[in-house]
């Protein structure tokens, strides 16, 4: 059994808006994310929301072509056709983090709540691990489970 893991990651706010809509359920990246299944999505709206306001829960992680992953998920992506060639363009390799659910978070926490509590906190430009005792991790956990 794999441990899980929790990741931040930023994201267009329309995609996310998309994803909890359940039009978008996969994450595209052109590089590798190798987490396991179970493991927890943070996402960060890119500016100018500027917050993490959803978590995905991954179903699974498929690694391939821009085409076979175009071929197989472009229906599930959010993107047409043109826009996803443009993000793959001299890319020889996609990588789909397939998400079993994406929530809203009951409490969104803005980029400058997490300055003021997390120093030196940037949002990632690929990704963040969050260390399980991580400041941000405990900001996030605490923040959702607040009466």
């Amino acid at each position: 059994m794999t441990n899980t893991v929790d990741i931040l990651i930023s994201v267009e706010n329309r995609h996310i808006q998309n994803m909890l809509k359940g039009v978008k359920t996969i994450e595209l990246r052109r590089r590798p994310i190798r987490i396991p299944k179970g493991s927890r999505v943070w996402l960060y709206a890119k500016i100018p929301e500027g917050k993490i306001c959803a978590c995905g829960i991954v179903r699974s992680i498929v690694e391939d072509t821009p085409e076979m992953i175009w071929k197989n998920y472009g229906d599930v992506s959010g993107l047409q056709k043109s826009e996803f060639q443009n993000y793959f363009s001299n890319s020889k390799n996609a990588c789909a983090i397939l998400f079993e659910s994406v929530v809203p978070l009951k409490y969104s926490i803005s980029l400058n709540e997490m300055r003021k509590n997390v120093e030196g906190f940037h949002p990632p430009q690929f990704f963040k691990f969050l260390q399980v005792d991580s400041s941000e991790l405990k900001l996030l956990e605490n923040k959702q489970t607040a009466a």
